[in-house]
């Protein structure tokens, strides 16, 4: 048996640490090129949204590399993630392949029961372990990409903070213990801590609300966040893998009371539901207006209905509390340069904004010196 999974951002590190620590021969798909989206997208539906044919193009990469056994994940609610391990299963075997496809269920006692087909000889202390590594992993590379999201904005010396990410992404893959992990976290914040930084520091702060594939995935989105860092501006991603995990999968009492309060502040506009992330893109505009960011950027999949809802109403909740948000929707077509213009036009009206700004707060504060 060799498994295998698709890519989602620093997804592949996690996953490999659970099914190594299982005893699972790993085979990790190549990293996504244009090779992988043209693989999934010959032979994918036309209109089904772009994480479907990327993640489709990494089983038939690992498929010919010798994998035999798929893991995926499932999905509930209007949201067809649902349906892709059926439909990428049949799809794969017209192809002519053979394997096997196991689909985890946002539920525990179901991704219990598919991990024991995987690993049948497992103890439960095994088991316990291996998730306790894999989640180890998850929560450094998290923390570790925050930090590296807000410094990239004022390093003195441009791409100090990528080389940094890089190295803790190889050395956080090769750690082989929650001890080892524990020291790891101590030397490469002391690193990132290190980094010189222009001061003073006010940087544009912008928040990335969307559909989490596109938010967490560097060749989809065009490195966004480094494309930002880049430009002076400190990124704030409101959807981790590790709060997918804990939120979804582990159903943990904060992250289920943290969904009551975005429902609560996305209720004016979004009263229900619509699958996928649609509610807190919603609910994360108004949070993000509240804590003093600068501008929203939602990013999604072409034709991801949840966030086509979401973008409809955005402008609406944009113009009622004065927050200026840009819209990318991604497909196979989308091109750099198209990209980088928009973002280019976005943050220098953030500039534009927060210099009048500032010239109001000095004025008022004239004015009052004088009365």
């Amino acid at each position: 048996m060799i498994v295998t999974f698709p890519h989602m951002g620093t997804l592949s590190i996690v996953l490999k640490a659970l099914f190594t620590q299982l005893g699972c021969q790993v085979l990790v798909p190549p990293p996504i090129t244009k090779h992988t989206m043209e693989l999934g997208t010959r032979v994918s539906p036309e209109t089904v949204c772009l994480p479907f044919k990327l993640t489709l193009g990494n089983f038939i990469e690992a498929l010919e590399q010798g994998a035999d056994t798929l893991v995926t994940c499932g999905g509930d609610g209007p949201c067809r993630l649902g349906y892709y391990g059926v439909i990428q299963k049949r799809i794969l075997e017209q192809l002519g392949y053979q394997f096997r496809m196991i689909t985890v269920e946002p539920n525990l006692i179901e991704s219990y029961r598919q991990l024991k087909f995987v690993a049948p000889h497992t103890s439960w202390h095994q088991l316990y372990k291996a998730f306790q590594l894999a989640g180890a992993k998850m929560n450094l590379l998290d923390d570790i990409s925050c930090e590296a999201n807000r410094l990239r904005a004022g390093e003195s010396v441009r791409g100090s903070v990528n080389l940094l990410w890089e190295q803790a992404v190889r050395e956080i893959d090769l750690a082989e213990s929650c001890l080892a992990l524990k020291g790891l976290r101590e030397d490469l914040l002391q690193k990132l801590q290190a980094v010189r930084v222009v001061q003073p520091l006010n940087p544009l702060r912008v928040a990335i609300v969307g559909e989490i594939y596109v938010m967490l995935e560097p060749f989809v989105n065009q490195n966004l966040e480094r494309r930002l860092g880049d430009m002076g501006v400190e990124v704030s991603k409101t959807l981790l893998l590790s709060d997918y995990v804990k939120g979804h999968l582990l159903r943990r009492q904060s992250y289920l009371e943290l969904y009551k309060k975005l429902s609560t502040i996305a209720a004016p506009y979004l009263g229900h539901y619509v699958g996928g992330h649609g509610l807190k893109s919603i609910a994360y505009t108004i949070l993000k207006k509240q804590q003093g960011f600068d501008g929203i950027i939602q990013v999604y999949p072409f034709t991801c209905m949840p966030e086509v809802v979401a973008k409809n109403i955005l402008p609406k909740v944009s113009q009622d509390i004065d927050m200026p948000v840009l819209t990318l929707a991604y497909d196979e077509q989308t091109g750099e340069a198209g990209v980088m213009t928009r973002l280019e036009a976005f943050i220098d009206l953030l500039k534009y904004r927060q210099t009048k700004l500032r010239q109001t707060i000095k004025i008022d504060s004239e004015l009052s010196i004088l009365h």
